[in-house]
C-alpha cells in the first residue's frame, strides 16, 4: 500500500507538526522507541535505581541528600547546582543512562517521565500533596518563563487538561492523580518499588535516608546519614542556593526566583485561595484519599 503524505501546511510551527504526524504514520517513533529500549537494557545494571516523582515533589531535595550519603560527601562538594553529576536526571530519555558508565554502584537516576519502568531494577517513588505540588510548579513556571501574568487559576485549568503552557513545557508530564494511583497500586505488589512521602522527609529526613539505604542495599555509617540529613535542612539548602544557585534555575532564570522556597507541609493553606484548594480536591479527590491526603469517604 502506498502512503500519501498529507498536504504540507505553511508556517514553521505548522510544518513541524506536519512532520511529526508524518513520522508517526511511517512508524518512526515506534521504531525509535524499540531501538532506545534495547540501548537502555544493555546499559542497565542490576543495582540501578530510579527516583521517580511528579515535578516539585522534592525530587531534587531527595537526590541531593542521597548524593551526600552515597558519596560520603563530607567536604561539601555536592551542591544544588551540580547534583546531576552524582544523581543524574534522564527525564524522558531513559537510554541516556549510557552516558554515566563511570558512576559507581548503585547508580541513581532521576526520571520524571519514565519510558521503560518495567525494566527498572528499583524505583523510589516520591509523592507529595497536590495542593502543595501544583502551586510550587506554578511558581517554577513563572520563574522559568518570566510570566507574571499567568494566574494560579489559569495554570490549574491548563494543567487539568494538559493544554496551554503544557503543550510546550512538561509536554510528557502525566497528571498527578494518574501517576500516583499507578505507583501506589504497583507498590502494593511489586517489591521493586518503595513509596517515599515528601511529608515524611520533612518530619524526619534521617529516618527516610536510613530506610532508603536498606532498600538500595547500601551500608552507611550513622555519621554519613546524620551529615546528609543536616545538609538537607531547608535553611542549609537556601543558603547553599544563595551561594551556588540551583540546577533548575540556570540560564535566563538564574537569580530570578528561589528554587528552595518554603519546605513546609501545609504552606498551601496560607498561599492558595480556598476555592482553588477545593478545585484541586474535587479533581484529584479519589487518589488523594488513596494517598492519605484526604479522609476516605464512607
Amino acid at each position: 500500500m502506498t502512503r500519501t503524505a498529507p498536504p504540507k501546511p505553511a508556517g514553521s510551527s505548522a510544518a513541524k507538526l506536519w512532520l511529526k504526524r508524518w513520522k508517526r504514520r511511517l512508524g518512526y517513533y515506534d521504531a525509535r522507541r524499540r531501538i532506545w529500549r534495547g540501548w537502555f537494557r544493555r546499559s542497565l545494571r542490576p543495582t540501578d535505581a530510579f527516583l521517580v516523582g511528579h515535578p516539585k515533589s522534592g525530587n531534587t531535595w531527595l537526590a541531593y541528600m542521597l548524593a551526600i550519603a552515597l558519596f560520603r560527601d563530607h567536604t561539601e562538594d555536592v551542591t544544588l547546582m551540580n547534583v546531576r553529576k552524582y544523581v543524574p536526571y534522564v527525564h524522558g530519555n531513559d537510554h541516556h543512562i549510557a552516558k554515566h558508565r563511570r558512576l559507581p554502584d548503585p547508580r541513581i537516576f532521576r526520571n520524571e517521565y519514565p519510558n521503560y519502568r518495567d525494566l527498572y531494577p528499583k524505583i523510589i517513588y516520591l509523592v507529595r500533596d497536590p495542593r502543595a505540588v501544583l502551586p510550587s510548579l506554578w511558581h517554577m513556571y513563572q520563574v522559568i518563563f518570566d510570566d507574571t501574568h499567568m494566574t494560579l487559576g489559569s495554570f490549574l485549568s491548563q494543567y487539568m487538561t494538559m493544554s496551554g503552557c503544557f503543550t510546550v513545557w512538561n509536554r510528557d508530564l502525566i497528571r498527578w492523580d494518574r501517576q500516583v494511583r499507578e505507583a501506589m497500586t504497583e507498590a502494593e505488589r511489586d517489591p521493586r518499588i518503595v513509596i517515599v512521602r515528601y511529608e515524611a522527609l520533612v518530619q524526619d529526613r534521617r529516618a527516610a535516608l536510613e530506610r532508603l539505604m536498606t532498600f538500595l542495599d547500601v551500608t552507611r555509617h550513622a555519621e554519613d546519614l546524620d551529615h546528609a540529613g543536616e545538609r538537607g535542612s531547608f535553611d542549609a539548602m537556601q543558603q547553599l542556593e544563595e551561594e551556588h544557585g540551583a540546577e533548575a534555575y540556570r540560564g535566563r532564570a538564574l537569580g530570578k526566583g528561589r528554587f528552595v522556597r518554603v519546605g513546609e507541609i501545609d504552606s498551601w493553606r496560607r498561599e492558595v485561595d480556598p476555592t482553588l484548594v477545593s478545585r484541586i480536591e474535587q479533581e484529584f479527590g479519589p487518589v488523594m484519599e488513596l494517598a492519605g491526603y484526604l479522609p476516605k469517604k464512607r
